[in-house]
C-alpha cells in the first residue's frame, strides 16, 4: 500500500481589500488564499492519468471522483474518494455483452444525486446503475426520441451538457462537416424521450477563432478552435467560449437571451484570432497554433456551493523563455448572479491543468506527479465588507 502523502507546496497569503476596478458588484470583498499538494492513494493499483482526468466527473455529494479510462484497456470508471484520498474500485466495462459500450473512447461522465450516472461518446449516451449494468441507451444517429427530425445534412455536435437531475440534455448540432457551423440547440427530454430543435446563431461567432488544416485544398484534416462550455442552471443553459471575456445565458421556456460582459486587469478581453482561417500547409497550422497558444484563453465557469460563487480560470502568454510560452494565470470569482467580485493573479510556476472542480470551499487542480494522481488545492477565503 503506497504511503499517503501531504505536501505543502505553498503556505502564503495574498489579500486585497477593495472594490476591483474589473467589477461590476457594489460590494467589496476581502480575499485571500492558500496552496497545498496533496497525493492520491492507489494501492497497488495505477490511476489512469493518460487522459488527465479530461472525462471525470464529481459525485452530487462531492465525497467522489468518478475518472472513466478513457482508451484504457481494460477500460472503466475508477472511483477515488476525495475524504480519503485513496482510488476505492472501478467499475468494469466492456465492449461486448448486454451491458456494452460501442467504444473505450468516451468524452463525458455525468453522475446523478442517486448514484447512477451517464457516459456519452457523444454518437451514444448510455445509462448505468453503481454495479455497471446498463439500464438504457440511445443513439443520436438513429434520432430515436420523439419529435422533431435533423436533415441528412446536420448531425449532433461535439458539445453537450445534462442537467444536475439527469431529466434533460442539452447539445449542439450542425453540419456533418468539420468546420461546418453550429446551428442551435437539440434539447432532449430523457424522461418523456422527447427531443426538439432550436435554430440559435449564437454560436457562429466563434468561427473567426477557427483555422481549418485541408489536404490538397478540400479534405479537412485538423481544426484549432475556440473551446465551447455550457452549464445547465434551471432553465437556463450558460455559454461562454475561451476567447471572449462574456457570458451568454439562453433561456430555454422564454426562447430569450441575454448575456454579461466583463473585463480583467491582467488579461486582454478577446483573443484577437489574427491567422489564416484556412490552409493547406502543415507548417503554417504549426505556426497559427502557436500563435492561440499565446492568445488569452478563458476556462468554464465552475460554480462553488460553500463559498456561494461561480470561479473561472484563464491565462495569458506573459513571455517567452527559449521556445517555452511562460503564462500568467488568473482566478476570477463571480456572485451567483454573475457580477464580477475579485481577480487574483496566481504563483508564475502555477500551472493550470485540463481538469479542476470546487469541492468543500476548495478548488482542485489535477496534476500529474511521477505518474501519480495529485491535486494541487486552492484554498480561498472571501469576506464581504
Amino acid at each position: 500500500m503506497k504511503k499517503l502523502l501531504y505536501l505543502t507546496v505553498l503556505a502564503g497569503f495574498f489579500a486585497c481589500s477593495e472594490k476591483d476596478a474589473a467589477s461590476d458588484s457594489d460590494r467589496s470583498i476581502a480575499f485571500s488564499y492558500s496552496l497545498d499538494t496533496v497525493m492520491v492513494d492507489s494501492g497497488d493499483e495505477f490511476i489512469y492519468l493518460n487522459w488527465n482526468l479530461y472525462t471525470s466527473d464529481l459525485s452530487a455529494d462531492q465525497k467522489y471522483l468518478y475518472n472513466f479510462k478513457t482508451g484504457g484497456n481494460p477500460t472503466g470508471l475508477e472511483v477515488i474518494d476525495l475524504e480519503k484520498l485513496k482510488l476505492e474500485r472501478v467499475i468494469p466495462m466492456s465492449l461486448d455483452g448486454p451491458n456494452s459500450i460501442r467504444s473505450p473512447y468516451i468524452s463525458n461522465v455525468y453522475l446523478l444525486p442517486d448514484g447512477t450516472f451517464y457516459l456519452s461518446d457523444n454518437y451514444e449516451v448510455y445509462y448505468f446503475d453503481q454495479e455497471g449494468n446498463k439500464l438504457s441507451s440511445f443513439n443520436y444517429v438513429k434520432q430515436e426520441f420523439e419529435g422533431e427530425r435533423l436533415p441528412e445534412t446536420q448531425r449532433i455536435k461535439f458539445n453537450e451538457v445534462l442537467s444536475k437531475d439527469g431529466k434533460t440534455l442539452v447539445a449542439l448540432y450542425g453540419g456533418q462537416k468539420m468546420g461546418d457551423a453550429i446551428d442551435g440547440l437539440a434539447t432532449f427530454d430523457l424522461d418523456n424521450k422527447r427531443v426538439s430543435y432550436t435554430p440559435l446563431d449564437l454560436f457562429q461567432e466563434v468561427e473567426k477563432y477557427q483555422s481549418i488544416l485541408y489536404y490538397e485544398g478540400v479534405q479537412p484534416m485538423s481544426m484549432a478552435l475556440a473551446n465551447i462550455f455550457l452549464e445547465l442552471k434551471n432553465d437556463t443553459l450558460l455559454y461562454s467560449n475561451s476567447a471572449q471575456n462574456k457570458v451568454f445565458f439562453y433561456h430555454l421556456k422564454t426562447d430569450s437571451l441575454t448575456s454579461k460582459e466583463f473585463s480583467s486587469k491582467y488579461t486582454t478581453n478577446e483573443a484577437p484570432g489574427n491567422y489564416q482561417k484556412r490552409t493547406d500547409s502543415e507548417e503554417e497550422f504549426r505556426e497559427i497554433m502557436q500563435a492561440k497558444d499565446q492568445e488569452v484563453s478563458y476556462g468554464r465557469l465552475f460554480f462553488d456551493d460553500q463559498n456561494k460563487v461561480y470561479w473561472r480560470f484563464a491565462k495569458e502568454m506573459d513571455q517567452m523563455k527559449g521556445d517555452t510560452i511562460q503564462y500568467k494565470t488568473v482566478l476570477t470569482a463571480f456572485d451567483p448572479q454573475f457580477n464580477q467580485l475579485h481577480e487574483e493573479l496566481l504563483p508564475s510556476d502555477f500551472d493550470l491543468p485540463d481538469t479542476y472542480f470546487a469541492r468543500e470551499g476548495m478548488i482542485y487542480t489535477f496534476l500529474n506527479l511521477n505518474d501519480e494522481l495529485a491535486f494541487v488545492r486552492i484554498k480561498p477565503t472571501i469576506t464581504y465588507e
